[in-house]
């Protein structure tokens, strides 16, 4: 079973066709991206352009794979004005009364319906726990009590991106979302954490184009969700302002930027060209372009290290770094230092099967390969219901009596002959 996804990031989309095997890894059997300004800060800006994009994606990777017509796609979630908020929900069971799945269903169901402020979407429920009789437990169902608690974490943002996303779908000719949208973080998770990191506590940081996003997991679930509306892109703007293109501080970033000024032992001066046609060359000292970059990183994890600062969960498996922007030299030690956790960087290769190829290894992939497989999961667990066989027409009644009165008279012929075949066996058998 195929698995479509994409990924409609700040500075690209990016579309991918993978095969979940049966050992749980994922094959990408190929990827199809393009740059695009379209969204941004996780809100479709243009839902034309990205609605054509999708469907050239699409296209390229249905020829180049001879897929079958792609009709659904599966699109992870996560944009600035996501945040978390946490419910609590009771139900009085009468004496001794057995909690039932459909009692617990009903429950995780009311969450969607509790948040009545306009302009504002549930994009996803986690529960936390549930309280039997005041006897905590993860899976309350089959068990007897009179009085029944639970605790979710409720994932809201603007109305708006899925307002946008639906006229995105409106314009992509026959591709449709599937309802099951993740979000990007949840993504990230089960490809980069594992369960042991999940339960003892652990900051996921994604470094994105145009938004950082911080998750914290503990007690096996996502606990906090913090988006900051401020990413690498920012960080090239405050390059760009020394007098050179997007595209020169881009690559300036990339190739001698550090995120820490102290990680520069030896300073060297590079001439990169100005962006004004005919003005000279800028000299860049590379000891102040890192005093920059650290400057804009401390501002956009500002809010991050608060929030990690105040968090009530012990962070035992510290922080793992995922995203574009972790490409960015001395990242990992900024974090360090400012934090004072240990860090280390997401990794997805374990997820991928020996035959994808390596450079789906890179951590730009690491949201649709998780996205894969949430989607393959959720497949797995809601199979479609097979399409009834449309009613036969007269002309096929018709057509299929024919047939069966064609098949009798060959098989009378066919009798027969056999008959005919016994006459000449008995001729020839001494009297």
């Amino acid at each position: 079973m195929i698995q479509v996804v994409t990924d409609m990031g700040s500075s690209r989309i990016a579309v991918m066709a993978a095969e979940v095997r049966d050992d749980g890894k994922v094959h990408v059997l190929s990827v199809e991206s393009k740059p695009t300004n379209a969204v941004m800060y996780g809100f479709v800006r243009q839902p034309t352009k990205v609605g054509f994009v999708l469907s050239e994606l699409t296209r390229l990777l249905q020829n180049s794979l001879s897929l079958p017509e792609v009709k659904a796609l599966c699109v992870s979630v996560n944009a600035k004005t996501m945040k978390q908020v946490t419910l609590r929900l009771t139900r009085s069971l009468g004496f001794g009364r057995v909690v039932t799945a459909p009692l617990v269903d009903e429950m995780l169901e009311e969450c969607y319906t509790k948040i009545n402020q306009p302009e504002v979407a549930v994009y996803d429920v986690i529960p936390l726990y549930y309280e039997l009789d005041g006897s905590r437990t993860d899976d309350p169902v089959g068990r007897k009590g009179n009085e029944l608690r639970g605790a979710y974490n409720i994932i809201v943002g603007n109305a708006s991106i899925r307002e946008e996303l639906d006229r995105v779908f409106e314009r992509t000719a026959g591709i449709k979302p599937y309802d099951f949208m993740p979000l990007g973080v949840e993504a990230l998770s089960a490809v980069l954490l594992d369960e042991g990191e999940r339960e003892a506590g652990v900051a996921l940081v994604n470094l994105g184009d145009t938004t950082t996003t911080l998750a914290v997991y503990a007690q096996g679930a996502l606990q906090q969700l913090l988006v900051v509306p401020l990413g690498g892109r920012h960080i090239t703007h405050d390059i760009q302002e020394l007098g050179i293109s997007e595209a020169n501080a881009e690559r300036l970033k990339c190739l001698t930027g550090v995120a820490l000024k102290r990680l520069v032992t030896s300073p060297k001066r590079v001439n990169v060209p100005a962006a004004e046609a005919g003005a000279p060359s800028v000299k860049v000292d590379t000891d102040f372009l890192a005093t920059i970059i650290e400057m804009r990183l401390a501002e956009m994890m500002s809010p991050i290290f608060k929030a990690l600062e105040q968090s009530p969960f012990s962070l035992e498996a510290g922080i793992v770094l995922s995203g574009g922007g972790v490409k960015l030299d001395g990242v990992a030690d900024f974090m360090e230092e400012y934090t004072g956790l240990p860090v280390r960087f997401g990794d997805h290769s374990p997820c991928l099967t020996h035959d994808t190829d390596e450079r789906y290894a890179d951590p730009v992939y690491a949201q649709l390969v998780g996205t894969a497989l949430l989607l393959h999961d959720y497949r797995t667990d809601n199979p479609e219901p097979p399409k009834p066989e449309p009613p036969k027409s007269k002309k096929d009644n018709k057509r299929g009596w024919g047939m069966k009165i064609q098949q009798l008279f060959i098989d009378f012929f066919n009798d027969d002959q056999y008959l005919k075949s016994e006459e000449k066996k008995d001729d020839k058998r001494p009297e």
